[in-house]
């Protein structure tokens, strides 16, 4: 296991369990401040930034180049992409939340809402955020098969012998 694929594995084991005491967080505690909605959106998107940051780590990585390494990649992608989904749901579910406030100081008729409401938008976050978890299990699983393969096949290529000189190849004898 090179340290590459341990620094990989480790970081996507963090972000899994910090993905989950985010999830935790939200449910258990709904955000009735703006600054609580905004530090939420803020974890979301660090993970997210975390998750984009291993994503590129890896894609330099040898082991890119085979089958096992571009599914492991697509799984980094798909932490990634969760990730940024929830903070973008969430960042919605702040901005709706001050545009009702903003409605009912208005004191108007009744207002029209249209989309889904603040708290749809953070069950939404939630639901995704839950899965975040398995995703990054099962990214560090490709990320380890893909770096096991890559490391047993540079040990193939260094062990190998040389093959032998021919007559065109060998160099000159010195008499």
């Amino acid at each position: 296991m090179s340290d590459s694929e341990t620094t990989i594995a480790l970081d996507l084991a963090l972000l899994g369990k910090d993905a989950a005491a985010l999830c935790t967080t939200l449910r258990s505690e709904p955000a009735t401040s703006w600054s609580h909605q905004a530090l939420d959106i803020m974890t979301a998107q660090d993970l997210a930034k975390r998750a984009l940051f291993l994503f590129l780590h890896f894609s330099k990585q040898p082991a890119c180049a085979r089958p096992e390494g571009r599914q492991a990649l697509a799984h980094l992608g798909l932490v990634a992409e969760s990730v940024q989904v929830v903070s973008g749901e969430l960042s919605a579910a702040l901005a709706r939340k001050a545009e009702n406030a903003r409605i009912a100081a208005l004191r108007s008729a009744k207002p029209v809402f249209v989309g889904p409401s603040p708290a749809q938008r953070v069950a939404v976050a939630i639901d995704l955020l839950a899965k975040v978890p398995v995703q990054c299990a099962e990214g560090a699983k490709w990320v380890s098969t893909a770096e096991r393969l890559q490391a047993a096949r540079d040990r193939a290529v260094s062990t190998t012998p040389p093959a032998p000189a021919t007559a065109s190849t060998a160099p000159p004898r010195h008499r």
